[in-house]
C-alpha cells in the first residue's frame, strides 16, 4: 500500500554543508533502491521531511532513522496511506532553510528560535509540516526556478 510519512527531527550538532551533502548523497542512493520519494528540509540543526513509498519500506526506514545517533527530539507528524505520490521525481529533494527564509514561510517563527522544524509551537501536525513541505516542492517545480529552490532529482540518480 503507498504511504506518506512526515517527521521532524534536531540534529545532535548543527550540520556543515559537507555533512549535509554526505547525508544527502546517501539518503538519495537508499531512497532510490527502496522506491522511496521525498523531501529534506533543514534549519537551524532541524530537520523536517517527507517520505513517500510501499508501507513496507517506509517502516523499514523508518526503523532506521529511529536509530540513528545523528539526531534526537523525534517526532512522528503523519504516517497515512496515499493514492499517489507528491514528490514522483525525487529520490529525495533538499533545501536549506535560512531565517531570513523560514521569517516569510513559517507563521510564529522569530530568528532566536533554536531548532525551529522539531519545535511543536511551530510545526504543530502533520498537516503544518505539509504544507511547508508542498510549498517547496512546488516552488521548484516552477518554471524559471532559480538557486535556493529546492533541486529535484530523479529517482535513477544515485
Amino acid at each position: 500500500m503507498l504511504s506518506q510519512l512526515i517527521y521532524a527531527s534536531q540534529a545532535v550538532h548543527p550540520m556543515n554543508e559537507d555533512e549535509l551533502a554526505d547525508l544527502l548523497i546517501a539518503a538519495r542512493r537508499h531512497n532510490a533502491h527502496a522506491g522511496l520519494s521525498g523531501m529534506l528540509l533543514y534549519a537551524n540543526g532541524s530537520f523536517l521531511q517527507i517520505l513517500e513509498g510501499e508501507r513496507e519500506a517506509l517502516d523499514s526506514l523508518y526503523a532506521r532513522i529511529v536509530g540513528d545517533s545523528r539526531h534526537t527530539r523525534l517526532r512522528l507528524l503523519s504516517r497515512a496511506p496515499i493514492e499517489h505520490r507528491k514528490f514522483t521525481q525525487w529520490s529525495m529533494g533538499f533545501e536549506a532553510l535560512s531565517d531570513t527564509r523560514l521569517t516569510q514561510v513559517l507563521p510564529g517563527f522569530v530568528p532566536a528560535t533554536p531548532y525551529p522544524l522539531v519545535n511543536p509551537d511551530l510545526i504543530r501536525n502533520g498537516t503544518v509540516a505539509e504544507v511547508l513541505l508542498d510549498l517547496y516542492q512546488r516552488n521548484s517545480d516552477a518554471p524559471g526556478a532559480t538557486t535556493g529552490a529546492a533541486v529535484p532529482v530523479s529517482t535513477d540518480a544515485a
